[in-house]
């Protein structure tokens, strides 16, 4: 278990009781904020209606006194003093000029810029306002949380210590009998030194529901006025199937104002240390950042990736600015092996991208190159046949207006890639596109459109593809493309007492002349296609520039939705395309291919803020059965969150070397049991291989300052030295300490550099099994 209560990073968020010691010191100075009052007697001020802030002192208060002989200025009732934006109140002041003592009584509080609010029964400050004694002491946070004492001390101005401290951000209880915090933190001494800006805690325990449960006898971190400082911050202790015990213990090197680094050992009782580091450096003309972590495994797996001496990654990236309007920047995404990002938890990525760029923008005009370099982590993947880019340029510039009141746009494109396999592919691309749109008088919506694009490539080694392990030699290929067209949309409306009706029929044609794809040009960011609604009217439907659509073609639909007037909606829509010839570039599996498409459309139907349901699909158009179906259903029933989601492909050797049909299913759902207490689980299943992915189930609960989860979580994965793997996590929070857990997992977006652990348990904030429209959070409301 790990206790989080301090940190040595770039901000000490972690302690409250660090943030509340910037209070302590401004009440045992708040005599400072006392100037010597010309004579008076029994003179009774007149409220301000503004307080100074740049110097000036202002007290007000019923009466005050000076006393002559004594050298005493005495303020009784409602006393108030403001200084620099900050309200010192109390029930009297007195100010000995001789003695240099000023002393505070009945109601003393401080109220900061910021909001925080000190309260104290006695104050006294004497030598020059640097020494002072405040008594029942008290601190209101601006999160709520709570901090007391039995008194504090001040000595030379420096050191502040606090006697018997109390902190918590908890709420008492209302119920009778109730007189404690759910935890709070004691230590018998607090001391603040301003100089070393040390805050350091002597003989400090925590207490859960009153009862003690973990003890220090000394610790320290910087003070709220350090942004960062160099020293140890929480280890971090887990366990894992693979791994076995673990624990991480991370060092923060505060190396410059503008340098810092984090080091990150974790030793694993199976596979010995995993070293993490972490280094973050800001220029002038920008920042970047270098994630690093390496290991020497004890247990090596012949005939798999984990069967090396040793096993790492390089994450990093940066970005910074040539010169106005110019940028440059990289980001590195590196690792040894394939499998070595999951087997130690630190990401689950599958595609790994490493680029160098630079870009300029310039009002109608942006430049852009880059170099990619990438890396397919799935044990299918053949590496030799795996591109690099270097570079790929492109250049944009819009006209404005012309041609008709048309926008006219100018793109050009280059782009130079290989393999290790021997593939080469350099190619120019230009094009010209204007546009227009209208709505007539009669209420047609009209977009017309035209565009020429002309191409030349160059490439070697291109796979024939009639013939396997046949390549091409060297080739040239010279292309051209102008094709026009028109998209005119129909809108009716219908408007009701309480729905409002549209039904929209589209239509387009595309006349363009047919102009083939050749494997002569290699096909490498044009694989990866899906006929759907959302491109049933686009212009090309290939995301890249290797394969173009061709010849003259139409595509029809109809869109129809409906609103209500409690904020329910619902929209249908339907539609197939249309061409004068078939077009081999496209696979027979893709729905394209033949003069008739097949049928693509969409269902979305929210009738309220607690159901939303959105299904895609397409239909084959001989047999109209499904070639794609997906559907999703997000409801809120009562205290009772559910998500489901339903997917299936037909199978296209184009997008996947597996063979047959995908077919996936996943559930999972979040049910509020009280205010605090919640039951959460999820699975995934894959029908086609009749095969449970993942399951997870907890309980968890959490207030306004605790949170406490336990859950299970199984996954079946395993491939080459990835094994299935069962893991039980225990995750306890304490808001603004820290989280202490058992259990790890592979959870991680990215491949950080200390190990964050699973955040699926213990954060309502966080969704179990995805929440892209934000419902399950709003189960708890």
């Amino acid at each position: 278990m790990a206790l989080r209560m301090g940190s040595g990073c770039a901000c000490t968020s972690a302690s409250a009781l660090g943030r509340a010691f910037a209070i302590w010191a401004l009440v045992l100075t708040a005599g400072s904020l006392y100037a010597p009052c010309p004579a008076q007697a029994d003179t009774t001020t007149q409220k301000s209606a503004s307080y100074p802030q740049s110097g000036e002192v202002l007290m007000q208060a019923d009466n005050l006194v000076y006393d002559s002989e004594k050298e005493v200025v005495t303020a009784t009732g409602h006393v108030e003093i403001a200084y620099d934006g900050r309200i010192l109140t109390a029930d009297k002041v007195t100010y000995d000029q001789k003695g240099d003592v000023v002393t505070a009584d009945g109601h003393v509080s401080l109220l900061e810029p910021s909001g925080e609010v000190a309260f104290a029964d006695h104050l006294v400050l004497r030598n020059k306002m640097k020494d002072g004694v405040v008594q029942t002491l008290s601190v209101l946070l601006t999160d709520k949380s709570r901090l007391a004492g039995h008194d504090a001390e001040r000595v030379d101005g420096t050191v502040t210590t606090l006697h018997r401290g109390v902190y918590s951000p908890c709420k008492i209880c209302k119920e009778e009998g109730q007189t404690t915090p759910l935890w709070q933190i004691k230590a018998f001494r607090v001391i603040h030194n301003a100089k070393t800006k040390r805050i350091i805690y002597e003989d400090a325990y925590m207490e859960l529901f009153g009862i003690p449960v973990a003890y220090l006898p000394f610790f320290s971190h910087p003070d709220p006025t350090v942004k960062r400082q160099s020293g140890f911050l929480v280890p971090t202790v887990s366990s894992s199937t693979d791994l076995g015990q673990e624990v991480t213990i991370p060092y923060y090197w505060a190396i410059a104002p503008n340098i810092d680094a984090t080091i990150a050992p974790r030793f694993t009782s199976r596979e010995g240390i995993v070293f993490q580091g972490q280094y973050r450096q800001r220029l002038e003309a920008g920042t970047y950042q270098m994630d690093a972590t390496g290991t020497w495994p004890r247990t090596r797996t012949p005939g798999t990736p984990g069967d090396a001496a040793f096993r790492g990654s390089l994450f990093s990236g940066g970005k910074f600015s040539l010169a106005p309007q110019w940028n440059w920047g990289f980001q590195t995404e590196l690792v040894t092996d394939n499998t070595y990002l999951r087997k130690y938890g630190l990401s689950d990525q599958t595609d790994l991208t490493s680029k160098i760029f630079v870009e300029h923008f310039d009002g109608r005009d942006s430049f852009s190159a880059i170099s990619y370099y990438f890396r397919n982590l799935l044990p299918t993947t053949n590496r030799d046949n795996t591109p690099w880019v270097a570079p790929i340029v492109n250049f944009d510039h819009d006209f404005g207006n012309i041609l008709g009141d048309g926008r006219l746009t100018f793109n050009s494109n280059m782009m130079v890639l290989g393999t290790p396999a021997g593939l080469d592919s350099r190619r120019l691309s230009t094009s010209f596109n204007w546009e227009k749109r209208y709505t007539s008088r009669a209420g047609q919506v009209y977009r017309l459109f035209a565009n020429v694009r002309g191409d030349l490539y160059s490439t070697d080694k291109a796979p024939v593809n009639a013939l396997p392990a046949t390549y091409y030699g060297n080739e040239t290929v010279v292309r051209a493309l102008p094709q026009a067209g028109v998209e005119v949309s129909y809108p009716f409306v219908n408007s009701g007492t309480r729905l409002r009706q549209v039904i929209e029929p589209i239509a387009e044609i595309i006349v363009a002349p047919l102009v083939h794809n050749t494997d002569r040009i290699p096909n490498q960011d044009s694989i990866n296609f899906e006929f759907d609604d959302t491109n049933l009217f686009s212009e090309n439907r290939f995301p890249g520039y290797d394969r173009w659509e061709s010849g003259t073609r139409a595509s029809a639909g109809l869109r129809y939705s409906v609103y209500d007037n409690d904020g329910g909606k619902a929209s249908i829509l339907f539609g197939q395309s249309y061409r004068v010839q078939e077009v081999q570039s496209f696979s027979a599996s893709s729905g394209l291919r033949d003069q008739k498409s097949d049928y693509v459309g969409s269902i979305q139907v929210a009738p309220n803020d607690n159901v939303m349901v959105v299904h895609r699909f397409r239909l084959d158009k001989n047999n109209f059965k499904f070639k794609r179906n997906e559907f999703d259903v997000i409801g809120r029933i009562g205290p009772l969150a559910t998500q489901l989601g339903y997917a299936y492909y037909a199978n296209d050797p184009l997008l996947t070397t597996t063979t047959g049909a995908r077919e996936e299913v996943s559930l999972g759902g979040v049910l509020k049991l009280s205010e605090y207490w919640r039951l959460f689980g999820s699975s995934t299943r894959d029908l086609a291989q009749k095969v449970t992915i993942s399951n997870r189930i907890g309980v968890g609960y959490q207030d306004e300052c605790f949170g406490l989860s336990v859950g299970f979580y199984q996954s079946n994965i395993y491939y080459q030295d990835i094994e299935k793997s069962n893991t039980f996590l225990v995750e306890i929070t304490f808001k603004n300490l820290g989280t202490t857990g058992t259990g790890q997992q592979s959870s991680s977006a990215s491949a950080g550099v200390i190990n964050p652990g699973s955040s699926l348990f213990g954060n309502k904030d966080t969704s179990l099994f995805g929440d892209p429209a934000g419902w399950i959070d709003r189960s708890s409301q």
